[in-house]
C-alpha cells in the first residue's frame, strides 16, 4: 500500500527550533507531495523527518486528500494507557512514535492511524481527525487543522501494521459536527438537560453538548476495566515448568496432525502457531521481554518476510522462533527433547516409514564418508576441487534429510528428491539472497562432480510437481523450485565421481568462469544440460514463428570469444605467447577487466582445442625459450606444436 502525502527532505536530530518551523513550512510546498510505503514514512520519521500526513499545502484550505491520521499524545497518558484505550475502542494505530521530546517520566508521543483508501472529501476526512482526537482525549485546538504538519521523533516502541476500514471510521464519525474551525458531538436529544448519565454513548465516552451555555464541560471518559496487557502469566509458568497437562489442555484439543516430513512439522510450528497468542500475550506487538527485568516494553512478536512468528527483544537483544522461546524457557538440552514437548502440546506427529528410516542412514552414511577420510582417499583430484565448498554439500544433506517425503518422490536410481527455492536453499547455506548466481554456482560444480544431481522439473511425473506447487503456495511464496537428488557414495561411484574431478583439472575450470556457457564451449551440449536442466532449450523467433530450440550460446558472447581468439593470436605473434592478463589489457578498451576475464574462463578450453593451442605452466626453461621478463611462473597460452617440440 502507498500513501500520498508530504515529507520533508531535511532530517533533524532534536525537536525544530526558532525559525526552523517557517522554513520546514517553505520546503513542504503541496507540489512535493508523493506516495509513500509505510515502510518508508516509519523511516524517514526515524531520520528525524518532518511529516505533513495530507496531500496539502500551508493552508487548510488548499486540502486534497488524506490516508493517513496523526494524534498528538502530551505527556497525558503512557504509552500503554493508549494501547489500551486504542484496543478498547478498536481503533487500533498502525504505529506508535515518540517525539524528540519524550522521556520515561513524561511519555510525549504521537498515533498513527492509516486507513483502507485514500479521502478526497474534506468534511469526512475532518471528522475523522477530529473523532480519532476525540476518543484519545486530545482537545488542543491547534491540533485540529488537517494542514498540520508533525515533527519526527526518536523511537517506535508500537507496531501493529494494523489498516482501519474507512467505512467504519466514517459511520463513527458522522455525528461530529464542523463549524468553521471547531467542531463539537451532535446531542440530538434534551439539549437542555445537564442529567450527564443520558449522555453517555454506547462505548462510554460523554460528548461535548451543541449548547453556549454549556460548551466549557470537558469530554469525559468513563472508566471500564481495560485488559491487561501483561500475558496469561500460567501459560509462560507452565512452560517453565514442563507441565504438559496444563499446556495440552488449553492446546492439545484439535484433531491429531500427522506429517510426512520432518520440514513440513517444522514450517507449520513457525508459521501457523500464533507465538503471541500461545505465550498469552494480547498485545504482542510492544509487550516486556520474559527473559530480563525489563520495564519499558524492550520486546515484541512479530511475523517475519517467510510468515514465521519471532520473538525479538532489543533490550537483550535475543531473537527467537517457538522453538527457540520454549528451548529457552523450559532449559531443555537437546532439540529433539524440544520438538517431543512441542508435539505433544498441540497434538501432532511425524510419520516415519520404514523406507524413510533406510533413506535417513544412507544419507546419514555420506556425510561420515565426506568427513572420515574416505571420500579423500578414493577420490583425491575431486576432493581437492571441492574442497571449499564440501560445507555446502553436508547441508544440503542436512535439507535432504528433513524432506524425505515417501517411496513415491524418488528418482530413476530410487534416490530421495528433495525440492527447495533458491531463497530457502541461500538461508540454509548461509549465503545473502541477493548472491543468487554464487549458489547456483556452487550446485553446479557439486552436480559436475556428480555429487549431486539437478533433476530437469520437465521430465518428473506430474506428482512431484504438484506437490512442489502446493507446498510452495502454501508458504505464500511463488518461488522457482529446484528439484535435487543426492546419490549414495560408494566404492561403486567414486571412479566416476574422481574422473569428474580429473576433467575439472584438466580443463583448467575455476569458480569464477562456472557458467552453462563455460561447459558448453569446453564439453558439449550433452554436458551443458546435465548441469542446467532448466535451461536446455529457448524460444525464439525464427522467420516470423517461434520455435523451441537447443540453446547454445548468445550473440555477444560470440563476439567476445573471437575477440579474445584475435588478441591471443595478436599476443603470439609479438612474444610467441600469451597471458589472460596481456589478453585483458589488449581488449580494455573493449570489455570492462572482468568481463573479459569471465569470458576467458568460458571460452579458453574451446579457443585452445580449435586453434591447436595450450595452456602451460611456465618453468625455467620456457621462460628462456620465451626470453620472458617476470617474476614467477605463471600459466601461459601457446601453439601446441612449440610444446610438443619441448
Amino acid at each position: 500500500m502507498k500513501i500520498k502525502l508530504i515529507i520533508d527532505k531535511v532530517g533533524y536530530n532534536s525537536k525544530p527550533q526558532g525559525s526552523d518551523g517557517g522554513t520546514i513550512t517553505k520546503r513542504m510546498t503541496i507540489d512535493t507531495v508523493k506516495e509513500y510505503l509505510i515502510e518508508e514514512i516509519k523511516e524517514s520519521i526515524l531520520q528525524g523527518k518532518t511529516i505533513r500526513p495530507s496531500y496539502c499545502g500551508g493552508r487548510e484550505d488548499s486540502w486534497k486528500s488524506q490516508q493517513l491520521f496523526m494524534i498528538d499524545i502530551d505527556d497525558n497518558m503512557t504509552i500503554t494507557e493508549a494501547i489500551e484505550k486504542c484496543y478498547k475502542l478498536n481503533i487500533i494505530p498502525n504505529f506508535i512514535y515518540t517525539s524528540f521530546s519524550h522521556t520515561e517520566e513524561h511519555h510525549k508521543f504521537r498515533l498513527v492511524f492509516v486507513i483502507d483508501k485514500e479521502i478526497s472529501d474534506y468534511n469526512i476526512a475532518k471528522k475523522i481527525h477530529l473523532y480519532l482526537m476525540e476518543m484519545m482525549g486530545e482537545s488542543d485546538e491547534k491540533c485540529k487543522n488537517i494542514n498540520r504538519f508533525y515533527y519526527a521523533g526518536k523511537t517506535i516502541p508500537f507496531d501493529s501494521g494494523n489498516i482501519l476500514d474507512s467505512d467504519n471510521l466514517i459511520e463513527k464519525s458522522k455525528d461530529i459536527v464542523i463549524n468553521d474551525i471547531r467542531a463539537k458531538r451532535k446531542v440530538k436529544d434534551n439539549k437542555d438537560s445537564l442529567n450527564l448519565s443520558s449522555l453517555l454513548s454506547s462505548n462510554g465516552v460523554l460528548g461535548v453538548l451543541d449548547n453556549n451555555d454549556i460548551s466549557n464541560i470537558p469530554i469525559l471518559y468513563s472508566t471500564p476495566k481495560l485488559p491487561s496487557i501483561e500475558p496469561e502469566i500460567y501459560t509462560i509458568k507452565a512452560i517453565t515448568n514442563r507441565d504438559i497437562n496444563i499446556l495440552k489442555s488449553v492446546y492439545g484439543k484439535n484433531e491429531k496432525k500427522i506429517f510426512e516430513t520432518n520440514q513440513e512439522f517444522i514450517d507449520y510450528i513457525r508459521t501457523e502457531i500464533d507465538l503471541g497468542e500461545f505465550l498469552g500475550f494480547h498485545y504482542p506487538r510492544s509487550i516486556r521481554c520474559i527473559f530480563h527485568d525489563d520495564n519499558n516494553n524492550s520486546a515484541g512478536i512479530f511475523q517475519n518476510e517467510d510468515g514465521a512468528w519471532i520473538y525479538h527483544c532489543f533490550g537483550c537483544n535475543v531473537s527467537y522462533n517457538i522453538v527457540g522461546v520454549i528451548e529457552r524457557l523450559a532449559c531443555f538440552k537437546s532439540r529433539p527433547k524440544t520438538y517431543k514437548f512441542i508435539k505433544e502440546i498441540f497434538n501432532l506427529e511425524i510419520m516415519e516409514t520404514e523406507w524413510q528410516k533406510e533413506q535417513k542412514e544412507i544419507l546419514l552414511e555420506n556425510l561420515k564418508i565426506l568427513n572420515n577420510g574416505e571420500f579423500e582417499d578414493n577420490s583425491p583430484q575431486a576432493n581437492k576441487n571441492i574442497k571449499g565448498i564440501k560445507h555446502y554439500l553436508e547441508k544440503l544433506i542436512l535439507i535432504a534429510l528433513d524432506n524425505i517425503h515417501n517411496e513415491n518422490l524418488t528418482d530413476e536410481e530410487g534416490q530421495v528428491v528433495f525440492f527447495a527455492s533458491a531463497n530457502y536453499l541461500a538461508k540454509q547455506m548461509g549465503i545473502s539472497p541477493n548472491s543468487i548466481n554464487k549458489i547456483y554456482q556452487k550446485l553446479v560444480v557439486l552436480t559436475y562432480h556428480k555429487l549431486l544431481n539437478k533433476l530437469d522439473d520437465k521430465e518428473l511425473p506430474e506428482r512431484f510437481l504438484k506437490r512442489a506447487m502446493a507446498i510452495n503456495i502454501n508458504s505464500g511464496k511463488n518461488n522457482h523450485i529446484n528439484f535435487f537428488s543426492i546419490p549414495s557414495y560408494t566404492v561403486n561411484n567414486f571412479p566416476d565421481i574422481e574422473q569428474r574431478g580429473k576433467q575439472w583439472k584438466d580443463n583448467h575450470y575455476t569458480m569464477k568462469g562456472v557458467s552453462r556457457e563455460m561447459f558448453y564451449r569446453a564439453e558439449g551440449l550433452d554436458m551443458a544440460n546435465e548441469l542446467y536442466p532448466q535451461y536446455k532449450q529457448v524460444t525464439e523467433n525464427i522467420e516470423g514463428t517461434y520455435q523451441v530450440i537447443d540453446r547454445t550460446t548468445t550473440k555477444k558472447s560470440d563476439i567476445r570469444t573471437n575477440n579474445i581468439v584475435k588478441a591471443i593470436h595478436e599476443l603470439i605473434e609479438e612474444h610467441g605467447y600469451a597471458t589472460e592478463r596481456g589478453i585483458v589489457l589488449r581488449l580494455k578498451d573493449k570489455y570492462r577487466y572482468i568481463t573479459t576475464e569471465i569470458q576467458i574462463k568460458k571460452s579458453l578450453k574451446e579457443i585452445c582445442d580449435s586453434y591447436d593451442l595450450k595452456r602451460i605452466r611456465t618453468n625455467k626453461e620456457t621462460k628462456e625459450f620465451f626470453k620472458m621478463d617476470s617474476n614467477g611462473y605463471p600459466f601461459i597460452i601457446c601453439k601446441g606444436e612449440i610444446v610438443d617440440e619441448k
